[in-house]
């Protein structure tokens, strides 16, 4: 079933922080043509989504005094946390069926701008990529770039680029990512879903991009696609979940996604990677929190990466930035 042609519908995981939700619907709002629906997914927040926000965000996005059509809203409950994975999931399952051609994953800390979605449906249809990645800056100074999309290194590390030059881009971030339906209906059939659920937050954009560039799907950045980000608003930038999943889920991306022949091709600087990050985990004193997260991710190794027996794996080195280690 084909989509409504050059129409997005946006899903948004909403967890406590209905202010942030709130300016993440204001600017949805403003959009100038592309957006059809948005759909907030509130994973087990306490007190759960209800009026009066609802109806407000609702009003705001009717839209009485623009000349464009209504764009509709959906809120769903959940009442556990089931994680930005999952919510995901179920966002994107919810609206597939009678869906739109593009679907925009987006941060509920992420503001877009009112022509940000119609630039990434434009770059995606003049270069043919299943995958857009907008051009996101920081909300505290919108002239500072927050990311570009992602790049993984030849050491297995992921990491948010910085510029068009810095290195090559894989994927979008999970923050702010355009994927074409086509795209969505093909990875939702894996085990883990659209996004792998085991993962629950952190580098499941990073396992997304990779299964999909590993099928033949292409990404392409939109730079005139703007977007503002205030960043880990969750958990917070350097807490000691945070800093666990990422270890742990950046070792599963890389198991269920490379080949056999680039894994073995790769060891010697993917071990070098992982002391090398146990190294700065001293230096930054989270030391506890990256063992635990790389023990985690070692000890499911062959569990996560039999879970993609028979699958497309990345074998081409050259989609992997060759530097050793990225500055910030």
């Amino acid at each position: 079933m084909m989509g409504d042609a050059g129409s997005v519908d946006v899903i948004v995981v909403h967890y406590n922080r209905s202010d942030l939700t709130e300016r993440c619907v204001r600017a949805l709002a403003d959009d100038d043509g592309a957006l059809r629906t948005v759909t907030i997914v509130d994973s087990g927040s306490s007190p759960p989504l209800s009026d009066p926000y609802v109806s407000s965000w609702a009003d705001l996005l009717r839209g009485t005094s623009r000349k464009r059509a209504a764009i509709e809203l959906f809120v769903e409950v959940v009442g556990n946390n089931v994680g930005f994975a999952e919510a995901n999931n179920r966002g994107l399952a919810l609206r597939f069926e009678e869906g739109a051609e593009f679907f925009l994953v987006l941060n509920n800390d992420a503001y877009v701008s009112p022509s940000a979605l119609r630039h990434m449906v434009s770059v995606a249809r003049k270069t043919g990529a299943a995958m857009v990645v907008p051009a996101v800056y920081r909300a505290d100074e919108p002239s500072q770039v927050d990311r570009f999309g992602l790049t993984l290194t030849k050491t297995g590390a992921g990491y948010d680029r910085r510029s068009e030059s810095d290195g090559p881009l894989l994927c979008p971030s999970g923050c702010a990512a355009l994927y074409r339906r086509d795209l969505v209906a093909d990875l939702m059939g894996d085990p883990g879903g659209f996004f792998d659920r085991r993962f629950e937050a952190y580098a499941e954009d990073l396992d997304t991009g990779l299964r999909a560039r590993a099928r033949g799907y292409n990404v392409a950045f939109a730079p005139d696609a703007r977007i503002l980000h205030e960043g880990s608003a969750t958990f917070g930038p350097s807490s000691p979940r945070a800093n666990f999943l990422r270890h742990r889920n950046t070792l599963w991306a890389v198991a269920k996604n490379l080949s056999s022949s680039l894994l073995w091709r790769q060891s010697p600087w993917l071990g070098l990677g992982q002391v090398a990050a146990l190294i700065n985990g001293l230096r930054r004193r989270t030391f506890r929190t990256v063992v635990m997260g790389k023990c985690s991710g070692l000890r499911a190794w062959h569990q996560v990466r039999g879970s993609t027996e028979g699958r497309a794996r990345i074998s081409d080195v050259r989609i992997l930035d060759r530097r050793f280690w990225i500055s910030r």
